[in-house]
């Protein structure tokens, strides 16, 4: 009986070394595991921030700009040809660095992504820069080119309005 008492213990410890050896694996691993996922976590929360930080420059640009288009309502109740062609001169200037500050926050949506709101943010830079186009071509009045300007005014509001929704979609918590 002596004998298998000490076999008992042999066997009591080699099963508490394998069950140690066992947990601290096991242990290991989980740590590894969460390790990877707070880290996964962190990347996906910095490229979020990233994201809508580019989204937020953009539609603030835009808004910008756009607030030199809406000095259009100025030039219609301005009293003389005159003070119409002076509001239509600092719009002019006005919108160069506007459209300026458009395209960059545009660059910045095209490196942040994702692709759909990326070519949203292009488009919608396009449209700047035309209805930017069509005020320059506004020199002394706007007879003659004022329905295309609208145009492209009312297209370049409307594909802003379709990035928000593109951007807010980006950058939902699923």
């Amino acid at each position: 009986m002596g004998d298998s008492g000490w076999w008992v213990a042999v066997v009591t410890g080699v099963t508490a070394l394998g069950a140690s050896w066992i947990t601290t694996w096991g242990n290991a691993r989980s740590v590894r595991v969460e390790a990877e996922v707070v880290a996964q976590a962190g990347h996906v929360t910095e490229a979020r921030n990233r994201r809508r930080d580019a989204y937020r420059e953009l539609s603030a640009a835009v808004h910008a700009l756009s607030e030199v288009f809406w000095r259009m309502e100025e030039v219609d109740h301005a009293p003389t040809r005159a003070e119409r062609a002076q509001i239509i001169e600092e719009m002019q200037a006005a919108s160069r660095q506007r459209v300026s500050d458009v395209t960059k926050a545009s660059r910045d949506v095209l490196l942040e992504g994702p692709a759909g709101v990326a070519r949203t943010a292009a488009e919608l830079r396009r449209r700047a820069v035309a209805a930017h186009r069509l005020l320059l071509q506004l020199k002394h009045g706007t007879e003659g080119h004022r329905s295309a300007y609208n145009d492209a005014y009312t297209a370049f509001r409307k594909h802003h309005v379709r990035f928000l929704d593109l951007a807010r979609a980006a950058l939902e918590v699923h």
